[in-house]
C-alpha cells in the first residue's frame, strides 16, 4: 500500500515532537534537589522516612515514602541530595536508612519547630551551600535574593534559569535553620551565623576548619568578585588591581599583628621559652 506524500512528513513531526519533549539533564557539580517540589515536601520526606523506617532500624525503599500527602517521585528524586547532605544512608540494596540525628529532628519537630531547627542546622552546617551563605551574605547589608541565587548557582556550577526553583529550596534550607534571614530589602547573615567578611569588604580569619573551594568568581552589580576558601581562611576581593594592592597592605599588617602576639605569648609563657630553648640547645 503507499504512503500519501504527507504521511513522512507527520511522522518526522510527532517523532521530532516527541523528542523536544525530553529535558536535557542540566549538569552540576553539587548534588541538588529536585526542582520539582518545595521545602514543605521535604519536611514531610523527613517524617515519612522516620515512620516508615521505624525510627531508622530498618532501610526503606524510595518508591514506599511517596503517598498519604507526599507527591508521586518526590522521595525518588530528592534521595541523591538527601544523602549528600547527611540525611539518609544508601543500602547495598538501594534502599536508604535516616541518620540518627533526622530521627532526632523528626521528634523535636512533634514539639516545635524552634526546638527541631539546632538539629537540622547542626547537619547542615558542613554543607557547602551554608558555606555559601556565610561567604557572601552579610549581618547588616543586604543582598537580593536573586543574587544569592546566583551565587549559588555560581558554586554549583550550574544554570540558575534552569535549576532556580531547586536553588531556592536551599534558601529555604537556609533560612529554616537560622542561618539566613529573609527581610523586604533582601537576605541578610544571621549574628552568629558566623560571617567570616566584614561589612567594609575587607577579609576576615575564620578559626574553624573549612573545605577548600577555590577560584569562585561572582558579578554583583557592575563588579566582578573572586572567592577562595581554604581550610585556613576565605578571601572575598573585588577584581580590581587596587583591591589586590589593598590587599596585600592588609596581609602584612595582620601578619606584624601575628608575629606580635606569637612573641607576647612566648614571653609571658615560661614553659613554652624554656622548651624553646632546649630545642635550639639540641639543634646546636
Amino acid at each position: 500500500m503507499l504512503e500519501s506524500p504527507s504521511e513522512p512528513f507527520e511522522r518526522s513531526k510527532v517523532a521530532g515532537h516527541q523528542k523536544g519533549k525530553e529535558k536535557p539533564r542540566t549538569p552540576s557539580s553539587q548534588v541538588l534537589p529536585s526542582e520539582r517540589f518545595p521545602f514543605k515536601v521535604h519536611l514531610d520526606l523527613f517524617k515519612r522516612f522516620s515512620a516508615l523506617s521505624h525510627n531508622g532500624t530498618q532501610a526503606v525503599e524510595a518508591s514506599r515514602i511517596e503517598g498519604e500527602g507526599v507527591p508521586t517521585q518526590a522521595a525518588q528524586l530528592n534521595v541523591r541530595f538527601l544523602v549528600s547532605i547527611g540525611l539518609l544512608t544508601k543500602t547495598e540494596r538501594g534502599s536508604y536508612l535516616p541518620s540518627p540525628e533526622l530521627i532526632r529532628f523528626v521528634a523535636a519537630r512533634t514539639v516545635s519547630d524552634d526546638r527541631a531547627r539546632p538539629i537540622l542546622r547542626a547537619i547542615l552546617e558542613p554543607s557547602w551551600f551554608v558555606q555559601v551563605a556565610q561567604s557572601v551574605l552579610s549581618p547588616i547589608k543586604p543582598l537580593r535574593a536573586e543574587d544569592f541565587l546566583g551565587e549559588l548557582a555560581i558554586a554549583a556550577q550550574t544554570d540558575k534559569m534552569k535549576k532556580g526553583p531547586a536553588l531556592q529550596v536551599l534558601l529555604d534550607y537556609l533560612s529554616y535553620i537560622g542561618i539566613v534571614n529573609a527581610k523586604d530589602e533582601g537576605l541578610t547573615l544571621v549574628e552568629d551565623g558566623r560571617s567570616r567578611f566584614s561589612p567594609s569588604g575587607s577579609f576576615d580569619v575564620s578559626s574553624s576548619p573549612r573545605t577548600v573551594v577555590e577560584g569562585a568568581g561572582t558579578i554583583q552589580g557592575d563588579n566582578m568578585w573572586h572567592m577562595i576558601q581554604t581550610e585556613d581562611f576565605s578571601l572575598k576581593i573585588r577584581s580590581d588591581i587596587t583591591a589586590i594592592d589593598d590587599l596585600l597592605d592588609h596581609v602584612q599588617t595582620v601578619r606584624r599583628k601575628i608575629e606580635r602576639l606569637q612573641k607576647a605569648k612566648v614571653s609571658t609563657n615560661p614553659n613554652t621559652k624554656d622548651a624553646e630553648t632546649s630545642e635550639v640547645m639540641v639543634t646546636q
